[in-house]
């Protein structure tokens, strides 16, 4: 089976981003405002509140047949199929995030991660034997999802589709988290989920704090993350009981 590390969960270039003119500049006005005032974090919020979400998934067809290797062949390769279409058409909505990014380093990250993208689902292309993503006919979860983080590109400020992203990198290792404990085996599947739902992942982390202090001085609104985090954790349950 395929062990290609999938972009959609991991912060890659978080590291980059946070150390950005913008980012620095949020962690120091955040500061400020966390000395005046004990407010919990935006990102422990949105967690919480999409706690059903994550339980959907972790009881998803998907997820309990990787846990007890009762997964269909088939609805593995249908879901890597879905999936190498879910990131062409996600790495359409971050090239639109990045295109309206007035600040360098947040620009940078989000062009990385478009060719980190790029990347991954050429290869499954590749794999699968995928010559043109419109001839695949999506599932409602996938387009639904995918749709929303268009929207979300294409409406909202380009810090938004960083509260977009965590969703899938946060869910993903702490469904690891759940299905490995030790010595679990996931027979073909084991490479795979060693890669993609690794436990001990926490490259999100420098996601949270960017837009915890974001929230902090108000350049997001708690209500309209809610409605995306949310979404996108949605997005992800649904994306995963769609096999």
């Amino acid at each position: 089976m395929s062990a290609r590390k999938s972009p959609r969960h991991a912060g890659l270039f978080a590291h980059k981003l946070a150390e950005s003119a913008l980012c620095t500049d949020l962690a120091s006005r955040a500061c400020q405002v966390k000395v005046k005032a004990k407010v919990e974090p935006l990102s422990v919020y949105l967690w919480n509140s999409s706690k059903d979400q994550q339980q959907k998934a972790l009881k998803s067809k998907f997820i309990h047949g990787l846990q007890n290797g009762t997964l269909d062949p088939t609805d593995f390769g249908g879901y890597m199929v879905q999936d190498s279409v879910y990131c062409f058409h996600s790495k359409e909505s971050i090239d639109t995030a990045a295109g309206k990014a007035t600040d360098p380093g947040l620009k940078d990250f989000l062009e990385k991660r478009s060719a980190s993208y790029t990347k991954y689902y050429q290869e499954l292309f590749t794999s699968w034997h995928i010559r043109d993503p419109a001839g695949i006919d999506l599932s409602k979860a996938c387009a639904e999802y995918a749709a929303l983080e268009k929207e979300v590109a294409e409406t909202m400020i380009s810090l938004y589709l960083i509260v977009a992203l965590i969703p899938c990198a946060k869910l993903w290792p702490w469904l690891g988290q759940q299905i490995s404990t030790p010595p679990k085996k996931f027979g073909v599947y084991e490479s795979w989920v060693n890669t993609n739902l690794d436990p001990n992942y926490d490259g999100y982390k420098k996601l949270d704090k960017i837009i915890d202090d974001a929230f902090l001085v108000g350049a997001i609104d708690k209500n309209e993350a809610v409605r995306v985090y949310n979404g996108c954790m949605t997005g992800e349950a649904n994306f995963f009981n769609s096999v």
